[in-house]
């Protein structure tokens, strides 16, 4: 009978590890394709084999080429852009819960108010920012475009720090508040200390969001400030089939947050287990 059971939860471990091993194989293909498509040539990625003799020159061209400066452009936005978000949206969820909107008892509306406008999606707004951009030729100034993501992800940003603020225990405030503790002494010594990693996770996120935004890049920014994921999208317009060169410049877009996220990757996850184990 122990010997059953043994057996049958031996089995039960190995199909599981199979499943996941086939899941893992099966998402990870794609990417590990164009991986080693980067390292062809463009016949050679013309017709598709694992077999084949690896080149640096394909990389060689898409360095060379325009990549350069929507790279630039993308690191600009999200650097500059996940900092200003982050701050903002610090003291938007500081106020929210522990300030006066608190206190006047209107903290819960200003809230949903913010979370509402997450679900306002961009093409709703997108001619009277198309307008005003075309009259004011903002889309040739990286400004422009930066406040823009900045506007977008604040609510965003809102959010995922208001629920970690939420997660600070009250009698720490309080016992702050008795000590006199108050106001912006509040934030920068209890509120952001303790929710440190917090702070991290949501400027990580937010930073993911704008190197991977595309749709207000697209059509709201020209040539001389647009961003990788935009290059990317035209680069397979004007050079037609040139599949290892796309390939090899997605690898080189995609290193960057891979980079940033191997780096934070304990810090992320931290943040984001951090309300599950509470209690």
């Amino acid at each position: 009978m122990r010997k059953s059971l043994h057996f049958k939860k031996q089995l039960m471990k190995w199909i599981v590890f199979c499943g996941t091993l086939l899941f893992a194989a099966f998402y990870f293909f794609p990417v590990f394709y164009m991986f080693i498509t980067g390292f062809k040539t463009e016949n050679q990625a013309a017709y598709p084999t694992l077999i084949f003799t690896p080149t640096l020159e394909t990389y060689k061209e898409v360095l060379n080429s325009d990549m350069m400066r929507y790279l630039g452009n993308s690191v600009f936005q999200v650097v500059l852009g996940t900092l200003i978000t982050t701050v903002l949206s610090v003291f938007a969820a500081f106020s929210i819960l522990f300030a006066r909107f608190k206190k006047r008892g209107r903290g819960g509306s200003m809230y949903y108010w913010f979370i509402t406008t997450i679900l306002l999606p961009p093409v709703a707004v997108l001619l009277p920012l198309f307008i005003i951009f075309s009259n004011f030729h903002l889309n040739q100034n990286s400004w422009s475009l930066l406040f823009l993501y900045v506007g977008f992800h604040i609510p965003i940003g809102v959010w995922l720090i208001y629920s970690f603020f939420c997660d600070i225990p009250g009698e720490v405030v309080e016992a702050a508040r008795v000590d006199g503790c108050d106001g912006l002494r509040l934030m920068f010594r209890i509120i952001v200390p303790i929710a440190r990693v917090g702070i991290i996770t949501a400027a990580l996120l937010v930073a993911v969001f704008i190197w991977n935004e595309f749709f207000l890049g697209f059509n709201l920014s020209s040539p001389m400030t647009a961003t990788v994921p935009v290059y990317l999208q035209k680069f397979k317009e004007q050079q037609g089939q040139f599949i290892a060169k796309l390939c090899a410049s997605t690898t080189l877009a995609s290193l960057p947050p891979i980079i940033c996220g191997w780096f934070s990757l304990k810090s992320l996850i931290k943040g984001l287990t951090s309300g599950a184990v509470k209690g």
